[in-house]
């Protein structure tokens, strides 16, 4: 059986407090870590068709630069107007120096 995680990127290359885009058979996520912890959420705010790459890192959430929503990294849900729809989440884990996403599906069912 083969495993639906692909390498994204090394560990090492995302500072702590950061994120990076990374791209995955067409489709956009980023990949974020806060402290020794990785997340990975769609590329796209919920309330506008807007990329939240454009935005920053505030704690464990990311904040969407167009309108000001911040989405929660390990849920997806939005915690400010006027996003009220959460964004897609995904299982990240690190192996090998490697942070892989599991692209597959969903880990929030969004």
């Amino acid at each position: 059986m083969q495993t639906p995680f692909v390498a994204v990127a090394a560990a090492e290359a995302i500072a702590p407090g950061k994120f990076i885009r990374v791209e995955v058979d067409g489709r956009p996520y980023l990949i974020a870590r806060v402290e020794d912890r990785y997340y990975a959420v769609e590329d796209n705010c919920s309330h506008e068709d807007y990329p939240l790459s454009y935005g920053c890192l505030d704690g464990r959430r990311i904040k969407c630069s167009l309108h000001g929503s911040r989405f929660s990294l390990e849920t997806g849900v939005p915690e400010d107007d006027p996003a009220d729809s959460p964004i897609a989440t995904f299982q990240v884990r690190v192996a090998e120096g490697q942070v892989w996403l599991d692209p597959s599906r969903p880990a929030n069912g969004g």
